[in-house]
């Protein structure tokens, strides 16, 4: 299935055009701080700026990044807008840090003041005015206050610009933009810094009505990949299943965009560029990426797609399964190629792409893979214990996977078989771990029979998926050792033994 995605390849035009290197919308907390930090460290150092323009522009993200973590906890549940925002910008002769948060109305004044009193001074008057701070002024409630922003106009030596925007009655949202200057602009140019202010802030309000919380574009690497991925997963809050597989598709999208996106030159500058970002919406993530890729594999690409999104989960896997063993077979490049059909895997939706012919070299790929934020567990199993029957307890909202107490019913092999059949359909979409204990008291033949057909059952499982097996029996009880050590070795089974405490 083909769409428009025209939404990554305007994101990567606004953003190249304007050189915003990364832009982060939503919550930020020391964790996070940390990679962010770390990724726009990565693009410093790809840079061929001196190291003291490098620490000043570190330092401007640190304090800028500082103040968010401060300030964020004005958010409210009414308020349409993620707490925190942070963009890094190249341009010509400057680099530019902008950061927002939300503030409250009473605050307004007191800060505008600050900043139009920092921007009137010049290197000197900054310096005495500084000192002057350090000794006499007061911190506010949150710290910092008007001395960190007198500190990022002493080290940035640029320009300041700010913006409050109204978002309710009682909270605007504060937008506040720092030059660090790296060459001297030649007489008679000029750059308006406000401008850029105002295409960041109208750049802000599309990643609001879009729901775009993370954005990143510009050339990746190794290093940024693992930093992305550091960021998204200290701010997911979600369950350890979406977690797990929303941050699964995340590697196999950036790793398809890092090893396989073209070389491209943009404003004289080559390398592997795309974009990534998330959309969050109420019940679903939207996973982007786009890059450039050479025009004469578009071809290639469209009907392996195609095919990808045509066939179902089985035809997926036996597909899979034949590229592994004869890479040969497939119609593309084998790790690409291998790469979708894992996307829609595990994302269980259809791949929505789009090809943009840029000239007749290239074109822009764009990709979105869909992932639910909830899902339909599987019900339940659960049996009670009788004087003839175990209670068996397979519960996997809870990660609960237990046998326990007698087995000598009349018909073993009746009371089983919803049991071996409620394995099968739970492993269609298993837990990321699943652990089962087995805590008999006592077997009899016809169960033994069963329960040896339950841990070959489990054991076809294991090499699939993640999953340990733990066989309890008391210590006296030699004949319910000898039952599991029997089972491991007929069947070569990884499985722990262990004495029952209880």
């Amino acid at each position: 299935m083909k769409e428009t995605n025209s939404l990554a390849y305007k994101l990567f035009i606004d953003t190249q055009q304007d050189n915003l290197e990364y832009i982060y919308r939503g919550e930020f907390n020391i964790d996070i701080t940390d990679n962010i930090l770390s990724l726009a460290e990565e693009s410093l150092k790809m840079s061929e700026q001196k190291l003291k323009i490098k620490k000043r522009v570190y330092f401007v993200m640190v304090e800028g990044l500082q103040n968010i973590t401060r300030h964020q906890d004005l958010t409210t549940d009414d308020i349409p807008v993620k707490p925190g925002f942070f963009v890094l910008q190249r341009k010509k002769y400057s680099y530019y840090i902008t950061t927002g948060n939300l503030i409250h109305r009473t605050n307004i004044e007191l800060l505008q003041s600050q900043i139009e009193t920092v921007q009137k001074l010049n290197r000197e008057e900054l310096n005495e005015y500084y000192k002057m701070h350090l000794d006499g002024g007061k911190l506010s409630e949150k710290g910092g206050a008007g001395l960190g922003l007198i500190e990022m106009a002493r080290k940035s030596k640029g320009k300041l610009s700010y913006n409050f925007r109204q978002i309710n009655d009682d909270y605007y949202y504060f937008y506040l933009l720092t030059e660090i200057p790296f060459e001297e602009k030649p007489e008679g140019e000029s750059v308006n810094v406000n401008h850029s202010l105002d295409n960041i802030i109208e750049l802000h309000n599309i990643l609001n009505v879009e729901n775009i919380v993370l954005n990143y574009s510009g050339m990746f690497n190794q290093h940024s990949l693992v930093d992305l991925l550091g960021i998204i997963e200290k701010q997911m809050k979600d369950t350890v299943l979406l977690k797990s597989k929303t941050y699964n598709i995340m590697v196999e999208l950036l790793q398809n965009l890092v090893k396989h996106s073209a070389y491209y030159v943009i404003n004289g500058i080559g390398g592997h560029y795309g974009i990534f970002y998330i959309v969050e919406n109420a019940d679903h993530f939207l996973l982007n990426t786009g890059n450039f890729v050479p025009s004469k594999n578009v071809s290639k690409l469209k009907i392996h797609l195609d095919k990808v999104n045509v066939f179902n989960e089985k035809q997926l896997n036996q597909w899979y399964d034949k590229m592994l063993l004869d890479p040969e077979s497939g119609s593309d490049n084998t790790s690409t190629g291998l790469g979708l059909i894992d996307l829609k895997l595990r994302s269980q939706h259809n791949l929505d792409y789009s090809f943009i012919n840029i000239d007749d070299d290239f074109h822009f790929f764009s990709v979105k893979a869909k992932v639910n934020k909830f899902f339909k567990r599987q019900e339940s199993f659960i049996s009670k214990e009788s004087f003839d029957r175990p209670a068996i307890r397979l519960i996997p909202s809870e990660n609960l996977f237990l046998f326990k107490g007698r087995s000598i019913p009349s018909n073993a092999e009746e009371f089983y078989k919803p049991v071996l059949n409620w394995l099968d359909t739970y492993f269609k979409k298993p837990n990321n771990l699943t652990v089962f204990e087995f805590k008999f008291e006592h077997i009899n033949t016809a169960s033994s029979h069963q329960i040896f057909k339950i841990l070959r059952k489990i054991k076809d499982y294991c090499p699939q998926y993640h999953i340990i097996l733990k066989w309890y029996y008391k210590e006296e009880d030699e004949d319910m050792l000898a039952i599991a050590v029997r089972f491991r070795e007929l069947l070569d089974l990884k499985m722990e033994l262990k004495v029952l405490n209880e």
